[in-house]
């Protein structure tokens, strides 16, 4: 093959394709994790999970007395892998597909070299908001593939992890249920401000009787609409309602492909967000294969995920990889209340 892949796409080319990458999208789990780039990694995580949300009251003192000492709250030491993210493609075999068909032009080789390398970024990404889906939806990660079995306890209390009735139920009183969610929060100084629900669930809300009679009135009970549901719990509860439907491609070990959730269909999850509505961070740190750039390097907090390529003689191949260093953090577990709906 002519096309020689190295020379035609430098490093620079590659650092240029990393920096211009953009992560961010218009999704729930992005609004509650947002995307930070740290060089620190795991500097930056203690710190993340050294937030404490209630303070320790100071004391009243007489004039002229010595000044009580205060405390500083601990580091929650949550003792974690970095979650190494990547995946490779041979792209020498594509590219001899693609000149077999009629393509001879470079700059249509390289089209489709961008092409492989985003679709290879796209799935990077995907596996992190998956990964933040997991945090917001069991206050837990569970890792089992690719021979890696982790667990991370991101610090969420047992008793914030409720059991629902069943929403499904017409007349079952889901605002109980939210009620209790709230309680949960409130009682420990949390002040929750949003509810993260399925469409089915919210679907779920607008035929719940009860909900009806409270927007209409035990007479004029009928489906309630989306802003007479948003209005309700707005209004009773302070709450908003944000929908993650959004789903993801996987492989599964028979080698057949499947689709799957971001976020479950039996999981409600309510926390205290901040100012931007998020919840927690989505923390992404420097991988291995920046190395390889150090010398181009000059905005490394916009390079989230890492294109990097090499040959091998035996067998002759020219591989593209994407990679990611990437964890969900919640600054304050004991702001988030997950309940699960029972269906059956």
């Amino acid at each position: 093959m002519n096309f020689n892949l190295i020379e035609e796409f430098t490093p620079k080319d590659r650092l240029a394709y990393s920096e211009s990458f953009e992560v961010e999208r218009p999704t729930v789990l992005d609004r509650v994790f947002p995307d930070v780039k740290s060089a620190h990694f795991q500097a930056e995580y203690f710190r993340l999970m050294n937030g404490s949300k209630l303070p320790n009251v100071a004391y009243v003192h007489a004039l002229d007395t010595e000044a009580m000492i205060g405390t500083r709250p601990s580091f929650e030491h949550v003792l974690t892998e970095k979650l190494f993210i990547k995946q490779k493609i041979n792209q020498t075999e594509h590219l001899n597909m693609y000149i077999e068909r009629g393509v001879r032009d470079n700059d249509a080789l390289l089209s489709y070299v961008f092409d492989d390398a985003g679709n290879m970024f796209e799935g990077v990404l995907a596996r992190t908001k998956a990964l933040k889906g997991q945090a917001l939806a069991t206050g837990a990660l569970s890792i089992s593939e690719n021979n890696v079995t982790l667990n991370v306890d991101l610090g969420v209390p047992t008793e914030n992890k409720l059991t629902l009735g069943n929403w499904y139920t017409t007349d079952y009183d889901i605002l109980g249920d939210i009620e209790t969610m709230k309680e949960t929060l409130t009682d420990n100084g949390y002040y929750p401000t949003e509810i993260v629900i399925c469409g089915k669930l919210f679907n779920a809300m607008k035929k719940n009787s009860v909900i009806q009679t409270a927007i209409y009135g035990a007479s004029n009970a009928r489906l309630a609409g989306d802003s007479a549901v948003r209005t309700l719990i707005a209004d009773e509860f302070g709450l908003g309602i944000s929908i993650c439907d959004e789903k993801f491609k996987y492989t599964k070990a028979n080698g057949t492909q499947t689709t799957a959730r971001y976020f479950p269909e039996t999981k409600v999850a309510m926390y205290e967000g901040g100012a931007n509505g998020a919840f927690g961070t989505g923390l992404w740190g420097a991988t291995p294969e920046e190395q390889e750039y150090s010398g181009l390097i000059n905005r490394s907090q916009r390079q989230f995920i890492t294109l990097t390529m090499w040959s091998t003689p035996d067998p002759v191949a020219t591989w593209t990889k994407a990679s990611g260093l990437f964890i969900p953090v919640m600054q304050n577990p004991n702001g988030l209340v997950i309940g699960t709906v029972t269906t059956t």
